[in-house]
């Protein structure tokens, strides 16, 4: 697939345009020329156009007929007036401002003036707004002086936000520059820290709206988690903070590294790439990637099935990547921008410094490490980082993510089958709080998928299966934070009994690496669970875990979706369906897990799967067969191997410590 580069100029020659003659009906001649427009840049899009480049040349074409219509305008007052009695500028604002429309992108205007009323502005605004009304694009737009624009920008940080993308389009170029010089002095340097407040605020807000994840199977790419808005959030407070938005000039700035451009420029590009083919497919303003549009895309965009691995699973892993790096971007940018501690803050943070162990400090409630040596001198500090801020109740300081990321080569497989490293990672999973919490850092960071990579091969996974909203990845993480809450009494009032049995779980820690582990069949065809279950052996080895945990694990990554399937489609009244099923469990204790890793699977599909049928089925499945193990009907034999084995291990552990 040829890819023409954005930074060679236009991809296409622009259509001529339209002469907006006294007598010429405006509006149709406009939707024309945009309607031409956008059928070049669908052939060059089809073609393998970047999306930077097809972004460019809508932007340029958008510019020239907005420029053509205020010239026509202007010549039109002139033609009923003598003179022009108040200088205007138009100017782009928010994502036109930017440079960056798609298709069939909304444009928001500002008509700058000297004064805001008069015969001139309501002239011009009025024909250039009823001409665009007529070519069906959406317009925001705004008559003010530069007055007007400082007094709301200090009052409504929307005004403010669009005002930060301003751009000159034509008209009066010394009004605009007169604007822009008191919109540095009177605005972007003034509440800024409100301004970043309210912006970390308003995302958080938004990506609750839209799903509060990256990973959703049918993500909005604008709006949600790791869309275009989270890069334009950075970019908005990068100009306040550093005065600047452009990329180059925050690697100048040392704000970033070229690499980090790179990736960013790369994730942006493919976002609006999918964007200009979501709006071309659509002939409309659609930002949401409905399973609709995905086969569709996933095939313009080159994506085949190859491999084994068909060609829409790979478009969507494309797009979670993007949209991750976005994200990973817009939290370093937020961090850079964080303020920094008063002189009587870091006074009293250095008070409150603490090494928790060599080369590991908290401070001012950070967790901070003195460099890459720690991570060279004992590897294992990869994963007892992170149970560390889980332990002290804190953050991961701005940077160790990205240090993290730079030497995950040293999680070699020598390492990875390393007791201590082991030891380290079982420690994660054995916290009493914030297990999920550490595990989704750890993801987040690459490290748990460099030291399990059986989970790393889960990354932005795409099952096409309509109960899931969720990549593999992102679901599995869900299952131990939905396990957590269990624990937690989260869901005491809706759940009684498993609140309670989740308490008489001897192995909490087996049941969560079980969790982590219970869907790395997938990708491969049906039957997952058996798939995965023949990996645990090789897995549990390299853990160093014993017989009778490798048996467990092993049994819960097998079975995982055998209760849940029974309880929906057999009898559990039939008391041979129920002997039969506590045969293949097994024991009282692998009841227990597999009751509360089904739920914990369940709940983590979507918020609706679980519902009350769901809690009285499988409740009554697991009383009953519990009660077959109670009766002490069978397993005499397994019972007693298991006591002989855990006697064993006591007594080798007790010879040890002497």
């Amino acid at each position: 697939m040829s890819v023409i580069a954005a930074n060679e100029g236009l991809i296409v020659e622009l259509p001529a345009l339209p002469d907006f003659t006294p007598d010429a009906a405006w509006g149709t001649a406009a939707r024309e020329y945009l309607d031409a427009t956008r059928e070049l840049l669908f052939a060059e899009h089809q073609r393998g156009a970047s999306g930077t480049s097809v972004v460019e040349a809508y932007t340029e074409a958008m510019d020239r007929m907005l420029r053509a219509l205020f010239a026509a305008a202007t010549e039109l007052y002139a033609e009923r007036f003598s003179r022009l009695e108040q200088r205007c500028a138009l100017v782009a604002q928010g994502g036109y401002g930017r440079g960056e429309l798609n298709p069939w992108s909304d444009i928001d205007l500002l008509f700058l003036c000297e004064r805001s009323e008069g015969a001139f502005l309501e002239t011009v605004a009025e024909r250039i707004m009823y001409t665009l009304y007529d070519t069906r694009v959406q317009v925001g737009n705004a008559m003010r002086t530069a007055r007007e624009c400082v007094k709301l920008a200090a009052l409504d940080f929307k005004v403010k936000t669009a005002l930060l993308d301003a751009r000159f389009l034509c008209g009066d170029r010394e009004l605009y520059d007169e604007f822009a010089a008191t919109m540095e002095k009177d605005v972007l340097k003034r509440g800024a820290e409100r301004f970043f407040k309210e912006k970390m605020e308003e995302s958080d807000e938004r990506h609750a709206k839209y799903g509060d994840s990256v990973y959703l199977l049918e993500p909005e790419i604008k709006e949600g988690e790791g869309g275009l808005r989270d890069l334009h959030t950075a970019m908005w407070m990068a100009k306040v903070k550093f005065k600047t938005n452009k990329l180059d000039e925050l690697v100048v700035k040392g704000v970033i590294t070229e690499r980090e451009r790179d990736e960013i420029e790369a994730a942006r590009d493919f976002l609006w790439r999918v964007r200009n083919g979501l709006h071309f497919v659509t002939r409309k303003h659609q930002d949401q990637l409905r399973f609709e549009y995905q086969d569709q895309l996933a095939e313009m965009l080159g994506f085949a099935d190859r491999d084994g691995v068909r060609g829409i699973e790979a478009f969507m892993r494309a797009y979670y990547l993007a949209a991750a790096c976005v994200n990973h971007f817009g939290e370093q940018i937020v961090d850079r921008c964080t303020p920094e501690p008063t002189p009587v803050g870091r006074w009293l943070g250095n008070l409150r410094r603490r090494e928790i162990r060599p080369g590991v400090v908290i401070a001012s409630g950070m967790l901070t490490v003195s460099g890459v040596e720690l991570l060279e001198r004992d590897p294992t500090n990869f994963l007892r980082l992170f149970a560390d801020a889980r332990n002290h109740q804190v953050e991961l300081a701005s940077g160790i993510r990205r240090l993290l990321r730079q030497h995950l080569d040293l999680i070699d497989d020598a390492r990875r089958h390393s007791p201590e490293m082991a030891r380290a990672f079982l420690d994660v999973l054995r916290l009493r709080h914030g297990v999920y919490d550490a595990l989704l850092d750890m993801h987040r960071a690459g490290v748990l998928g460099a030291y399990l990579p059986e989970f790393g091969n889960l990354l932005c996974m795409v099952v096409r299966d309509l109960s899931h909203i969720y990549t593999v990845d992102q679901h599995t993480l869900r299952t131990i934070l939905e396990l957590e809450r269990l624990r937690a009494g989260a869901y005491k009032e809706m759940v009684p009994l498993l609140t309670s049995v989740v308490r008489e779980v001897e192995r909490l820690d087996l049941v969560y690496l079980s969790l982590l582990l219970h869907d790395i069949g997938k990708g491969h065809g049906s039957h997952h669970s058996e798939r995965g279950a023949k990996r645990i052996p090789e897995i549990a080895a390299r853990l160093h875990l014993n017989e009778d945990e490798a048996e467990q694990v092993h049994f819960l990554v097998a079975a995982h979706l055998e209760m849940s399937g029974l309880a929906r489609s057999r009898d559990i009244h039939d008391e041979r369906i129920v002997v039969e099923f506590a045969k293949r469990v097994g024991s009282a204790d692998n009841l227990k897990a597999l009751y509360v890793l089904t739920f914990s699977d369940m709940r983590a599909v979507a918020p609706k799967v679980w519902n009350n049928w769901h809690d009285l089925l499988l409740g009554e499945l697991y009383r009953r067969t519990l009660e077959v193990f109670e009766r002490g009907f069978f397993d005499v034999v397994g019972h007693a191997d298991r006591v002989r084995r855990v006697r064993e291990r006591v007594l080798a552990a007790v010879a040890e410590e002497r």
